[in-house]
């Protein structure tokens, strides 16, 4: 996990320095599937570079595809961005090479969330890399991550099992938000530039006068810009630590919303967030505080039965390094 914030530093610090310098000249388009390919990175390092810089006011997000470089007229600039354009020689393109376990998570996760949603299973480090063609040490940090993200845990005999993410555990996991998040909301509202905010404000209104057309991934991009990005700028470092471990949560309406489940029939979210936007907007932060309990409130009985809507439509199990300690014996 260190190697992993390491590498966001150095991806933050490249694009900013980049822009400071110019070679990220206003009006530039980013592409995080473009940096990252560039740099040798997953998406993941250059997603949290570019969600501070956003929180910074450095970018915005391009009505198009991507991110821009801050500007203060309406010229666009689509070229693509070389390793020069990064401040990198020609031959240093992907100096950040990303690590295998950081590239193997991305594809793990799913599945994790899913082996969740079913209950306490066993995973089998030694099988799991043998699986997915990897070394131990390679699986062991996937694991680690997956750890941080309130996936698995390790017992006492350093088995790894998942952590159910059944009725109790939501609400054990919404009960500590609830405590936690809202303040966090609170103390982001001045970290977070107002140009974001906008942002975050104008999607969630196009979102509510066009759903049901509203894709899952659009979906899960408005709950990750307050719930992640906006709880990763809290100055208070100690409340967003805390917080990561109820990534769980967001992870299993990542990839079971319009999959497993199908999209609710009325607006899921948006006027909840809205409000909360707004009242971060006018820097009131005792209503920040309320309206961001009130929709933590009323989201934690329609997750509840999300999940368990999934879990009956999840198809059987189908992997060779796990164990369903439900019905096996422990």
């Amino acid at each position: 996990m260190e190697q992993s914030q390491n590498l966001e530093e150095k991806t933050y610090t490249l694009l900013r320095q980049a822009i400071e310098k110019g070679r990220l000249n206003p009006g530039r388009v980013i592409v995080e599937s473009s940096v990252a390919k560039l740099i040798g990175a997953s998406r993941t390092p250059v997603k949290a570079a570019i969600a501070q810089l956003q929180s910074e006011g450095r970018l915005t997000r391009f009505s198009g595809r991507g991110f821009i470089v801050q500007t203060s007229d309406d010229e666009v600039d689509r070229r693509p961005i070389t390793a020069e354009t990064l401040g990198l020689a020609s031959d240093e393109a992907g100096a950040f090479k990303v690590r295998s376990s950081e590239v193997l998570y991305d594809e793990v996760e799913s599945e994790l969330v899913r082996c969740a949603i079913r209950g306490r299973l066993r995973i089998n480090e030694s099988d799991a890399a043998a699986h997915y063609g990897v070394g131990r040490t390679v699986m062991h940090e996937v694991l680690l991550q997956a750890q941080s993200n309130g996936l698995v845990v390790r017992d006492g005999s350093s088995r790894w099992h998942t952590v159910a993410l059944d009725e109790k555990r939501i609400t054990a996991l919404y009960q500590l938000r609830m405590l936690l998040e809202p303040e966090a909301l609170a103390l982001t509202t001045g970290e977070i530039a107002p140009q974001t905010l906008d942002q975050f404000a104008v999607r969630l209104t196009e979102a509510a006068e066009s759903y049901p057309n509203v894709s899952p991934a659009d979906l899960y991009k408005m709950e990750e810009e307050l719930h992640i990005d906006c709880v990763t700028a809290c100055p208070n470092q100690e409340i967003s630590e805390s917080l990561k471990r109820t990534n769980c949560l967001h992870l299993a309406s990542r990839y079971v919303l319009g999959n497993e489940v199908d999209l609710p029939e009325s607006e899921p979210f948006f006027e909840e967030h809205l409000n909360v936007i707004s009242s971060m907007q006018a820097k009131d932060f005792d209503v920040v505080k309320k309206e961001a309990l009130h929709h933590l409130k009323t989201a934690l009985p329609k997750v509840i039965a999300r999940v368990q809507s999934a879990k009956m439509a999840l198809e059987p199990l189908n992997l060779p390094f796990v164990t369903d300690l439900n019905s096996a014996s422990t």
